[in-house]
């Protein structure tokens, strides 16, 4: 039986042999971390890519999408999602698949924007998320805004939204740059390789610390990002439950796969609450998030309902912009000549003084790199819906209730229709008519709808003044930049760590 399963009465009656094989495969140690993975390879032996025009890195389409018995056979498919799409997918409006092993579970992915619109914006209500993927998030996040629905979304969605305003956001740009700073300094004192990867986890987990949750984290950066890792490694397994499983069996096993990673997030989550309600400062966004909610209800946020917005923060709030951060000196590595734009755009704002808020509109070409990191490389890679009542989309295409919808960022933005020479870096296409001609649903990096990223605004400042602060101090590059490859997990994430060196640099005059 399945590791974290032994003991499953339940479990052992009702799964089928060859299932339960595809699930230990996932379940226990195959899966390798990030950290392991071509750590053995000799750094000094990297080929010097300065020259080299390198396409960024994606998998080899296959020429159809394996079918289930292809995936329980070669479970190594499911690790990777995006390697199983095939290569007509990047093109047309819909394609369908078959998911799970019912004969009602089949699938659409929908290409289209004015149909992704449809789902996602003007029936959104009848296209509400996955079960699967919310039984995969749940287990670990509870019911924050990430995993919420119903009634209770509303009020947490309505509570947070005028806290991660642009104009709100702003006010923590002091902390971004502080915590920029910190790490650049840390990574030139080090002068030697190191993993730009974890670097970005410690410099966002910082900045969560802070702005979002008023607490010092610093003497646990390393255990909650080693249990974000550990539990995103998981995602395989816990992938092929949710489509394999029937409800009852698929719930027992996901909550005892991630039972160590939850226990481990609460005592993160407690800790970090005491901490937050011994410190002066009322500034956080948690903060004002559990202030608004008192104005607005007349009680408290209970600590279920706090513990499960630190773990929804702890989770998504660092982990995505640390990974398109990390895309991003990949990125700049193949493309040394972006990093000398964005440096020079830098230098001419602030060439003696710390970037700030008020400096972003004038760093066009530092924010299109970010665009483009996240048209290349979007945090979530799959967007699942599933449809509730019949529906024809304003293309004609026809959705059966139950029928399961793929709306996935990673082939929008690749799309050979939509997009020019879709495989290449080119921040440019970000400052030219290309990207503003693009129909809206085009380009989705942060969703869309009622559902859309609310951190969005938060993400992307933080982002583009921690890329800034390292231009302005800073010469990086990634060595192993020829070894890498997209990984889907819950975020899109590099296959191994991203080893870097760093050297301080003198601001043009």
């Amino acid at each position: 039986m399945i590791p974290h399963l032994a003991g499953s009465a339940l479990l052992e009656r009702a799964m089928p042999v060859h299932m339960e094989k595809t699930l230990r495969h996932f379940a226990g140690n195959s899966c390798p971390d990030p950290s392991s993975v071509g750590n053995d390879m000799a750094l000094q032996d990297a080929p010097d890519i300065s020259s080299q025009k390198l396409k960024p890195a994606r998998p080899r389409p296959p020429r159809r999408a394996p079918g289930l018995t292809a995936t329980l056979i070669r479970p190594h498919l499911l690790s990777n999602l995006i390697a199983s799409y095939p290569h007509d997918w990047y093109d047309g409006d819909f394609h369908e698949f078959r998911i799970g092993i019912a004969a009602a579970g089949r699938g659409t992915v929908v290409n289209h924007p004015d149909t992704i619109r449809h789902i996602l914006v003007s029936h959104s209500d009848n296209f509400p998320k996955d079960t699967n993927q919310l039984a995969i998030l749940r287990p670990l996040l509870g019911d924050g805004l990430l995993t919420a629905s119903g009634p209770g979304w509303r009020q947490a969605r309505k509570l947070a939204a005028p806290i991660f305003q642009h104009s709100s956001v702003r006010d923590f740009a002091p902390i971004f740059v502080a915590a920029a700073q910190r790490s650049v300094e840390r990574v030139l004192q080090r002068g030697e390789i190191f993993s730009i990867d974890r670097e970005m986890t410690q410099v966002t987990l910082e900045v969560i610390g802070e702005a979002i949750l008023s607490a010092d984290l610093s003497d646990d950066i390393e255990g909650i990002a080693g249990t974000v890792t550990g539990t995103l490694e998981k995602f395989p397994a816990m992938f092929l439950a949710a489509a394999l499983l029937p409800p009852r069996i698929r719930d027992a096993f996901l909550e005892r796969l991630v039972l160590a990673g939850r226990r481990q997030l609460d005592v993160f989550a407690r800790r970090i609450i005491k901490r937050a309600h011994e410190r002066e400062s009322g500034n956080s966004l948690l903060t004002r998030m559990m202030d608004a909610s008192r104005a607005d209800t007349g009680h408290e946020m209970s600590l279920a309902q706090v513990r499960d917005e630190v773990a929804t923060f702890l989770l998504a709030g660092h982990e995505t912009t640390a990974t398109t951060l990390s895309w991003a000196w990949y990125l700049l590595t193949l493309h040394p000549e972006a990093f000398e734009r964005m440096q020079a755009e830098v230098d001419a704002v602030a060439p003696n003084r710390p970037l700030t808020a008020e400096d972003v509109p004038a760093l066009p070409y530092t924010r299109a790199v970010l665009d483009e990191t996240l048209r290349l490389y979007p945090i979530v890679a799959n967007i699942m819906r599933t449809t509730l009542a019949d529906d024809i989309t304003p293309t004609g295409l026809p959705l059966k209730a139950g029928r399961t919808v793929l709306i996935s960022p990673w082939l929008m933005h690749r799309h050979r229709r939509y997009w020019q020479e879709p495989d290449r870096f080119v921040p440019e296409r970000f400052l030219t008519q290309e990207s503003t001609a693009q129909p809206r649903y085009a380009y989705l990096p942060f969703g869309g709808g009622p559902r859309v990223c609310i951190g969005a605004s938060f993400a992307l400042l933080e982002a583009v003044l921690i890329l800034g602060t390292y231009a302005q101090h800073a010469n990086i590059r990634v060595l192993n930049a020829h070894n890498v490859r997209p990984l889907a997990r819950i975020v899109l994430r590099p296959n191994r760590r991203l080893r870097a060196m760093a050297s301080k640099r003198r601001p043009a005059t």
